[in-house]
């Protein structure tokens, strides 16, 4: 546990770079595209080689890899790199006859009307990215067991700075034109990402597969499976939103003869909001659990050493996750006007995203512990369990939002729902687990100090700049957060300033 902290740290650290470039490549996608149909549609192509990347790089395979080759690595490195040659090959090549197959269906429609006809061409352009940024993924893990967090934590900011430059190198005025310039430029930063991964691993990472390897690998790809449909709730989540928000762009204003309750733009809103409550999510949720899991996977036969690693990785993304939930929702207007206002990006655009933002906000400290739950239920090998509860927390999640839709919430429902699966899980899965929180009274009395204290902030910089008003919001949350967490939680607190 004592490196749980410095790890979690860098990656954080490197995660917090490559966000900031996210960050400004949303930035940019806002003021180039605005909020409408075309840009819906962008964003739809968009997303699914994402999903792949976080449902098989990022969670089925990487969750599933990692235990089994921290286990041979740990006990014979030639082992290890013999499976790691096996699993990694045998991932890769299925994904890419998946995604060849794909191209294949894209490549026999002819879709009319506009916004059907654009998606089809970008999704045929971006697609092959997904094989890319998978391989990317696993060999991450590969780095990860290893004890080095620093080069995947980073490699995101590869693809970010790719489709600013595409972007901005794009026909000036044709918004169109500018998206098949951004999905060029993805495959681009694919074969940069992968060249930078295999140039970080030198030193013969890998040796031949024997038998006993490839056999391995196919215990891998059993393992997968419900390893990925444990991990990949959010993710399956995000994609039914995303279709929801982009039918009006897609098919038009109506479904069976009824009015669709979502307007054109819905998905654009709900993709910008998902980058800004993201944004803490990745930098500190993802990078404690993925800090946490080759420790987890290395106790798993410890019982009392795993359950002090994960309450003290439960104890962190807390730390981090409740006050970004209270706080994004107090930043939310000036945080949007100050991010995507601007170019084709209006001001009446941002009320759509802010009002996503403050479903969204409230569950993010769910996800954060989320996402460290469902790594410890794989590194003790409880593949069931997630599953069951993930499948549970989908089912809820699409019935609500095609209920919710209907109401007043409309588009805002689609993150409300979210919040509430979130939530749902962690519980679900903390009980499983019998897990315990560092700190959480302490977590909790200090978010509760913090919060008087960036409302009155906001109040008193009420007509100032945007990015004032965000920025004293932010600065004011952390310092009065910190400040009290670190006598009201100081086991906690040590854990991120001294990795302890």
């Amino acid at each position: 546990m004592s490196n749980l902290g410095g790890s979690s740290r860098v990656v954080s650290i490197l995660t917090l770079g490559s966000r900031c470039t996210g960050l400004l490549r949303d930035a940019v996608f806002a003021r180039s595209f605005g909020v409408g149909g075309a840009a819906d549609i962008f964003f739809l192509a968009f997303q699914i080689p994402n999903l792949f990347r976080r449902l098989f790089g990022e969670g089925a395979l990487s969750a599933a890899f990692l235990p089994m080759y921290a286990e041979r690595h740990q006990q014979d490195r030639l082992s290890g790199a013999r499976f790691a040659a096996a699993g990694i090959s045998a991932g890769i090549a299925l994904l890419t006859v998946v995604i060849a197959l794909l191209e294949l269906v894209l490549f026999s429609l002819h879709p009319k009307g506009e916004h059907p006809a654009l998606a089809v061409e970008l999704l045929q352009i971006v697609l092959p990215y997904a094989p890319m940024v998978c391989l990317v993924a696993l060999l991450g893990a590969v780095l990860q067991v290893r004890g080095r967090f620093a080069p995947t934590a980073a490699a995101p900011a590869i693809l970010n700075v790719a489709l600013v430059v595409g972007v901005l190198t794009g026909p000036a005025g044709d918004p169109t034109a500018r998206m098949h310039s951004a999905s060029w430029a993805v495959l681009v930063a694919g074969v940069l990402q992968v060249l930078w991964s295999v140039a970080v691993l030198g030193d013969q990472p890998f040796a031949k597969p024997n038998r006993k390897a490839w056999d391995e690998a196919k215990i891998l790809a059993k393992r997968a499976v419900p390893v990925g449909m444990g991990l990949s709730v959010l993710q399956v989540n995000i994609l039914t939103d995303t279709l929801l928000a982009s039918w009006p762009a897609l098919f038009g204003a109506t479904i069976f003869g009824f009015v669709y309750p979502l307007e054109e733009g819905a998905n654009t809103a709900l993709s910008l909001a998902s980058r800004l409550y993201q944004f803490p999510l990745g930098v500190f949720g993802i990078a404690v659990a993925t800090a946490a899991f080759p420790r987890l996977s290395q106790t798993k036969d410890q019982p009392q050493e795993f359950q002090d690693t994960l309450r003290t990785a439960l104890g962190m993304a807390l730390f981090v996750g409740l006050p970004a939930s209270i706080g994004l929702c107090v930043v939310a207007t000036p945080m949007v006007r100050a991010v995507f206002e601007g170019g084709l990006f209006s001001a009446s655009d941002a009320p759509r995203v802010a009002r996503l933002l403050w479903t969204y906000g409230p569950g993010i400290w769910a996800m954060s512990c989320v996402h460290v739950l469902v790594r410890a239920c794989y590194a003790k090998g409880d593949r069931r369990g997630p599953v069951r509860i993930g499948m549970a927390v989908v089912g809820t999640n699409l019935l609500l939002n095609l209920i919710l839709i209907w109401t007043p919430l409309q588009e805002a429902a689609l993150g409300l729902t979210t919040s509430v699966g979130a939530a749902i899980q962690c519980v679900w899965l903390s009980r499983r687990l019998g897990a315990r929180f560092a700190g959480v009274l302490g977590i909790v009395a200090s978010t509760a100090i913090m919060l008087p204290c960036i409302l009155g902030i906001s109040w008193v910089l009420c007509d100032t700049a945007p990015w004032v008003r965000a920025l004293a919001i932010v600065t004011t949350g952390a310092i009065v957060f910190a400040t009290a967490a670190r006598y009201l939680a100081s086991e906690v607190w040590s854990a991120w300033t001294k990795g302890s």
